[in-house]
């Protein structure tokens, strides 16, 4: 990811892996079979919709076998994972935050999967020079670029990253109305998220940035239930919650499930899915 995500975003609920740690202790101590991406996609995958939304994600940008595929803001690196073990691309999973880097490390090793996913621990906006440049053919940043108020800088780095012609799908949340003081409070402290543009300034900064055949797919009507289904299941299961992390993170991840939740329900908050490419 990059420094830029927000000032509390080691605070924020979802990424204290204590959590992760702790649902993941029973496949962990498996013996057996080696894990898959399938056994950790209820764990892993810390954006909407699962591997439903990478499926898609593939399905638009037409990628094939072999393929050279950037995640910005890679999070515990189940996107990664999935996309090498399913589709036979080559990942590069770029997270800057230690304990999700470190951890999505051990579970690539784990599914067996080192020679197809490559972590890096990396501020997204330093991703430069020759080793960096147009080496991608595809990039995807999925509930990430949110974190992320330098638009202009983090884009410009996007489009360089992309061969000629390379094609990105960024899954994000937007801003459908001008926001309340209340909205932009829990954006900042619960979900880190300190910068949130509506769809004309979202769409100006890609088109300044290089990129072309921007498609705009609102997904709220799909994320809004999705995220009220979320924070009701972990409402409803609260006493097993706490028993199994305790009372404070049990409490955090409560506030912030059912944050996420009213923010889409109000109406201000919504869901995007853009896909594009570079000349």
């Amino acid at each position: 990811m990059t420094e830029q995500r927000g000032s509390r975003i080691d605070d924020m609920a979802l990424y204290d892996l204590q959590h992760v740690r702790n649902a993941l202790t029973p496949l962990l101590n498996r013996p057996g079979r080696p894990l898959t991406p399938g056994d950790l996609e209820p764990y892993d995958q810390l954006h909407y919709l699962g591997q439903r939304a990478l499926d898609h994600a593939v399905e638009r940008l037409c990628v094939k076998p072999g393929a050279e595929v950037v995640d910005i803001g890679a999070g515990l690196g189940g996107p990664a994972r999935y996309l090498a073990d399913r589709y036979g691309c080559r990942v590069t999973a770029v997270e800057l935050q230690p304990e999700l880097h470190e951890l999505s490390e051990e579970l690539t090793a784990l599914c067996g999967l080192d020679d197809r996913v490559r972590a890096v621990r990396a501020d997204a906006l330093t991703l430069g020079g020759a080793e960096w440049s147009q080496r991608y053919d595809h990039l995807v940043s999925l509930l990430a670029i949110l974190h992320i108020p330098r638009r202009e800088a983090l884009f410009g780095v996007c489009r360089d990253l992309l061969r000629p012609q390379g094609t990105f799908c960024i899954e994000d949340f937007y801003a459908r109305r001008p926001l309340t003081d209340g909205e932009r409070s829990d954006l900042a402290g619960l979900v880190a998220c300190p910068y949130l543009p509506e769809e004309a300034r979202y769409r100006d900064d890609l088109t300044r940035a290089g990129f072309t055949d921007v498609v705009w797919t609102d997904v709220t009507d799909l994320w809004t239930p999705w995220v009220r289904d979320r924070a009701e299941a972990f409402r409803g299961g609260y006493e097993e919650r706490v028993r199994l992390h305790g009372e404070p993170l049990a409490g955090r991840l409560l506030r912030f499930y059912g944050a996420v939740s009213a923010l889409f329900a109000g109406g201000g908050v919504g869901g995007v899915r853009i896909t594009g490419r570079r000349d």
